[in-house]
């Protein structure tokens, strides 16, 4: 609706994750760097938290990208099921045909088809998003995949992401051998107030913008004000700003627009966007 007006070639701020609008601050890159070491190293286990909206599905899918073909990536996003449920999750997700119902049998099929897959260097990986909404039984199921090997080393990498709580539960006495294994953690930052306008200057760019002020330097300091430097906060505010501007055949948005802007968001919602968008967006 505002593409026209604006002169884009596509909306700038969608919340659904799309790799071409990724924008790697250093606290992303760092991010990155961690998980990619984490897996083409082999370490069993590697944990990415942040708070919600900061980019961590989207790293998860920056890393899934940077894997080459000899790597099977298997991805658990509900994590509300039950152990045998979880078997079955990775199981089709490394493209494995089970047969067995018992999860002794589901096991074994998993362990066999990693001994043949990894015997040659090539690599498996186990993506957890959302780990904080598991159980403590799966918890300790996913810590006994940890005991997969194959010619001395793990068959299998698992990647733990979720919000601060994640850390929290780790903190259990129940799941101290779990804590243990997790050798590489990184927790994930907003962006700075710098950042943050580099990061919508970013994405109006690919969106092909020929001019990349569209927002003012007061309406990103609003912005980076009423979002703390959380991406996915900046695209709900700054997608509903660009129909606010069009709607009132405003060029450059201003801090008016955005005060504007925030308010009708909170009414519509009833509290902090956060809470009322696509979770993993970025």
């Amino acid at each position: 609706m505002y593409t026209k007006f604006y002169k884009l070639a596509e909306r700038p701020f969608e919340l659904t994750p799309d790799l071409r609008f990724l924008y790697l601050s250093d606290k992303h890159r760092e991010a990155l760097a961690h998980l990619t070491y984490g897996v083409r190293e082999r370490r069993v286990f590697v944990q990415l938290t942040g708070e919600v909206g900061t980019g961590k599905t989207t790293m998860l899918d920056a890393l899934v990208h940077r894997l080459d073909a000899g790597t099977k990536v298997a991805w658990l996003s509900n994590t509300t099921i039950g152990r045998t449920d979880l078997l079955r999750v990775l199981g089709w997700g490394l493209g494995i045909k089970l047969k067995g119902r018992s999860k002794m049998e589901i096991h074994r099929e998993i362990s066999e088809s990693l001994k043949a897959w990894t015997a040659s260097s090539r690599n498996a990986v186990f993506i957890v998003d959302e780990a904080q909404n598991l159980n403590l039984p799966l918890l300790e199921e996913v810590r006994l995949l940890s005991n997969l090997r194959s010619s001395g080393h793990a068959s299998l990498q698992i990647v733990l992401a979720g919000q601060p709580e994640l850390r929290r539960k780790l903190e259990l006495q129940q799941l101290r051998q779990l804590r243990q294994r997790i050798s590489i953690r990184f927790h994930l930052d907003p962006l700075s107030r710098v950042e943050t306008g580099e990061y919508i200057r970013h994405r109006l760019t690919v969106a092909g913008a020929a001019d990349l002020e569209i927002f003012d330097r007061s309406a990103v300091d609003e912005i980076f004000s009423y979002s703390g430097g959380v991406p996915r906060m900046i695209n709900t505010v700054c997608d509903n700003a660009l129909l606010a501007g069009y709607a009132d055949n405003r060029p450059w948005i201003g801090k008016r627009t955005i005060t504007e802007t925030v308010e009708a968001v909170e009414c519509r919602t009833g509290g902090h966007a956060e809470q009322h968008v696509q979770p993993g967006a970025v």
